[in-house]
């Protein structure tokens, strides 16, 4: 990741805005004088700034998260190359034998000792053979039955936030679907991690404290494009791991039209540099659940981007850029 320096950061703007990539040109020249004004941070897993209770601000790479969407894995497409898949199954799924890990390359010509354990295990109907276990995490697993397949073996790609009112655990109408929803991703709470009192129970201590929920708002930036879209805190992922988004997310920052048809191209679309915003509290913005569409929650994020910006979406741009410097200055 390539830190952004404040005479890079209002070049790059300034030269996207004469480009016509970002509609609000006037802003460049005084983008310097906006402050970040967020006086917190921490480091668990990566560097974020805060201002308590209004907003956290990261820079990470944005990596795609396909999960929730009903085309994500396939039982007999593991390397998601056949069209019937647009994940590797190796993302939502580990294998260990003897205690020790087998690594899922994304070449299936090299990935055949973790391939001969996969399939060990469906054709046992996904009971374990002993000496291997597994860990299944991006699918939906049904008590005492194994994963839920659906017709012609499709698997029920799951999200750590879901509807409610859908209380089938099968039903992939239950989770949020990557390829429709602009979502992100924070850490999830370790097993053995104690959680914060009155906090989502789901989300990593750090975020936890600091009172982020599922559902939440956020506002993502590519400064390789100059767009910024509003999403909602949809996954939690590896504790270990930020920087995560929805198809639909990478492709709106991207304004690209088609989505992806298989794995690698799913992976392929990655960005490199991507600034994060994100308002804890602020589910409450998006109303009855059963309304929440993904412009709702569009719309909402802008709402509270606008106000972070004291009324203006010029001066909320203006204090993120200001932000992104920030980040790198102080970021150990």
């Amino acid at each position: 990741m390539g830190c952004i320096s404040p005479g890079k950061t209002i070049s790059r703007f300034t030269r996207l805005a004469a480009s016509g990539a970002l509609m609000l040109s006037m802003v460049a020249p005084a983008a310097a004088d906006a402050g970040c004004a967020m006086p917190g941070s921490f480091d668990d897993p990566d560097y974020v700034l805060y201002e308590d209770a209004k907003a956290l601000f990261w820079v990470r790479p944005l990596h795609v998260d396909a999960d929730g969407s009903p085309k994500a894995y396939h039982r007999d497409d593991p390397h998601g190359n056949k069209g019937l898949a647009i994940e590797y199954i190796g993302n939502g799924m580990t294998i260990e034998r003897d205690g020790k890990p087998i690594e899922f390359n994304p070449r299936e010509e090299d990935n055949r000792e973790w391939l001969s354990a996969y399939w060990s295990i469906v054709k046992n109907g996904w009971k374990t053979p002993p000496g291997l276990l597994v860990d299944i995490y991006g699918f939906a697993w049904d008590e005492g039955e194994g994963p839920c397949v659906g017709r012609g073996g499709r698997l029920v790609s799951t999200t750590s936030l879901s509807r409610p009112a859908a209380s089938d655990y099968c039903s992939q109408s239950r989770y949020f679907d990557a390829l429709e929803f602009p979502g992100i991703v924070v850490p999830n709470r370790a097993e053995g991690e104690a959680a914060i009192p009155n906090a989502d129970p789901e989300v990593a201590p750090p975020f936890a404290a600091r009172g982020v929920r599922r559902g939440d708002l956020a506002i993502v930036y590519n400064p390789a494009t100059g767009i910024w879209k509003g999403a909602f805190l949809y996954d939690t992922g590896p504790r270990k791991k930020l920087g995560e988004g929805s198809v639909r997310l990478v492709m709106n920052l991207t304004g690209r039209k088609r989505p992806p048809r298989s794995a690698s191209e799913t992976n392929s679309m990655s960005l490199p540099e991507t600034f994060f915003l994100l308002f804890p509290g602020s589910v409450s913005d998006l109303g009855a659940e059963q309304d929440w569409t993904p412009e709702r929650i569009e719309t909402a994020a802008a709402g509270r981007f606008k106000e972070w910006g004291g009324g203006s979406l010029a001066t909320a741009l203006k204090r993120l850029l200001a932000c992104a410097d920030e980040h790198s200055i102080r970021k150990p």
